[in-house]
């Protein structure tokens, strides 16, 4: 393995359980002991750990150490506006343009979903719930032939993915189908009024997941 897909591969392993909350805000990131854990040596290990630092997901402190970072909620709000932004405008293209058989994709998406939330005994649900949830949002970019701005903007969503998790046991959960679907109908026959106005009702539905985790855990959030 290369210096650059060691620092790779520590970067997207350690920033995957800081989203899934494997590792929660506060926790201590040992750089010898997650090296040996994945095999690599201690270079790359702190290399991704000053990545994961400029991206405000880890805190690098000289005198007490290396924790994951609490999640930022003004960051959030910066990275939910850049990509209500950037999808409002792919969607926007193809507002009135969906074939039937893309319109039956984008159904099967959604009822999937509402298979999958309902069946509470199926294995890696939340993670297949998440899928289904980005699914959906890529298929306009993947229309578009955008796919990959829509992976670079998931891949930049730091603080926004980690509350998603939490999402999956509030009462947010229980709306993503009837946003999708208003989204979806505000494409096939909508104005562009309509589709931002749906959209942005789907996006900002996140405050609520934070308002109960914070009741809950009140030391993985901060304001500045």
């Amino acid at each position: 393995m290369s210096s650059l897909s060691a620092r790779e591969t520590a970067y997207q392993t350690i920033r995957s359980r800081i989203i899934t909350m494997e590792l929660k805000p506060g926790d201590p990131l040992n750089d010898r002991e997650l090296a040996e854990e994945l095999g690599i040596s201690r270079t790359p290990m702190r290399e991704a750990l000053l990545m994961l630092n400029i991206a405000r997901m880890v805190d690098i402190k000289p005198q007490s150490g290396t924790h994951v970072a609490p999640i930022n909620l003004k960051l959030m709000e910066m990275e939910q506006f850049s990509r209500y932004a950037l999808e409002k405008e792919v969607l926007n293209r193809l507002r009135g343009r969906l074939t039937e058989q893309q319109i039956a994709d984008y159904r099967r998406c959604i009822d999937d979903y509402r298979a999958l939330e309902a069946d509470l005994g199926q294995p890696r649900r939340t993670a297949r719930m998440l899928e289904l949830d980005n699914a959906f949002h890529r298929r306009a970019f993947e229309i578009c032939g955008m796919e990959d701005h829509y992976n670079y903007m998931l891949s930049k969503l730091q603080h926004v993915e980690r509350i998603r998790k939490f999402s999956l046991q509030t009462e947010e959960n229980k709306s993503v189908c009837g946003a999708h679907t208003r989204i979806l109908e505000a494409l096939i026959s909508g104005s562009p009024e309509d589709v931002g106005e749906a959209l942005q009702s789907h996006l900002t539905r996140y405050k609520l997941s934070v308002e109960q985790a914070r009741s809950v855990h009140p030391e993985y959030f901060i304001d500045e």
